[in-house]
Parts: C-alpha cells; sequence; structure tokens
C-alpha cells in the first residue's frame, strides 16, 4: 500500500522524466527498481543513509560515492537524504512501476489455478482480458490446489473467482 509520501515523489519523477522521453522513463524506472533492490538488500544502507548523527552533506557524499549523481533515481535519492524520507524509496519505486504500467497501458494480473495452464489457454485468456479491460495483459500465474479447478483472477482491486473451492462454499451456504 503506497503513502501519501511515496506517490507525490513517485508522480513528481514520472512528470519529470516523462518530460525528458521514453528512454529517460525507463532509464529512471531501471535504476530506481535497482536502488529499492539494493536498499531491501541492504537495510544498513538505509540507516546509514538517515542517520541524524551525520550531517546532511555527510549523508549526501556517501549517496554520491554510491550512487553516483547523473540520474534521475539519484538525484532522488539525494532529495529523500536531504529531506529524511529514505526509508519510502522501495514505495516509490513501486508508486513509479505502477505509473509506468498505467502510462503504458498495460495491467498486471494474477491468476490462480489448480494446474497449469496450456500455453493456448493462457493466451485465450490474456486476449479476452485485454479485449475486456482493453489493455495490454502482463499475466502471472499461481499454482493452488486447493481451489480444485477453476480460475481466480485478480488485477487491482478487481477478484474473479471461478474456483471450484469459491462454487461449492457459496453452495454450502446457501444450504445451511
Amino acid at each position: 500500500m503506497s503513502s501519501e509520501v511515496s506517490s507525490v515523489y513517485a508522480n513528481a519523477l514520472f512528470s519529470l522524466a516523462k518530460d525528458m522521453g521514453d528512454a529517460a522513463l525507463q532509464e529512471t524506472r531501471s535504476d530506481l527498481r535497482q536502488c529499492a533492490v539494493l536498499f531491501s538488500l541492504n537495510p544498513d544502507l538505509t540507516r546509514l543513509l538517515s542517520l541524524p548523527t551525520l550531517s546532511v552533506s555527510e549523508r549526501l557524499e556517501i549517496a554520491k560515492k554510491i550512487f553516483g549523481d547523473d540520474s534521475l533515481a539519484s538525484r532522488l535519492i539525494f532529495l529523500l537524504i536531504d529531506h529524511g524520507r529514505v526509508p519510502y524509496l522501495g514505495e516509490i519505486a513501486d508508486d513509479f512501476d505502477a505509473r509506468m504500467l498505467d502510462y503504458q497501458e498495460t495491467t498486471d494480473v494474477t491468476v490462480t489455478t489448480a494446474v497449469a495452464l496450456s500455453p493456448e489457454q493462457k493466451e485465450r485468456l490474456r486476449e479476452a482480458l485485454a479485449k475486456k479491460l482493453h489493455r495490454t495483459i502482463r499475466i502471472t500465474e499461481h499454482i493452488d490446489r486447493s481451489i480444485l479447478g477453476g480460475v481466480v483472477v485478480q488485477y487491482g482491486d478487481t477478484r474473479i473467482d471461478n474456483s471450484v473451492k469459491y462454487r461449492l462454499d457459496a453452495l454450502r451456504e446457501q444450504l445451511s
């Protein structure tokens, strides 16, 4: 769940990168994701760049040595250091990714089935969802044998549960 803080930074960064062109958008997305991964794998880095015992200029120098100072992502990190918001970097990267998907008219869909879909089934599902949503669809597939059969499709806040387990539970509820 994104916060208002991460949303504001992600929107501002997205607007700036978009004004610079699609190549800058892709580069910023990649750089930002790499930085977020680096921070998530090294929580001490977040603590170091947030340490109140170091001056802002000292923390900025450390960040410049690690990230350089020529990319939009590194300049965002400097801004976060300056405003004491380094811990928000992961959320900002997630919000930026969401803005990119929206800009590219792409929707991530999670499909849960009891057995793996064949490539043909997956493509038919992708086409049906693309037609319904008027967007490019990226499918992430999960196998959950407990649903017994059928399919559960989730995108955004929407969940379409057409699983055998759901139908059995609904029937059991009606009968009781």
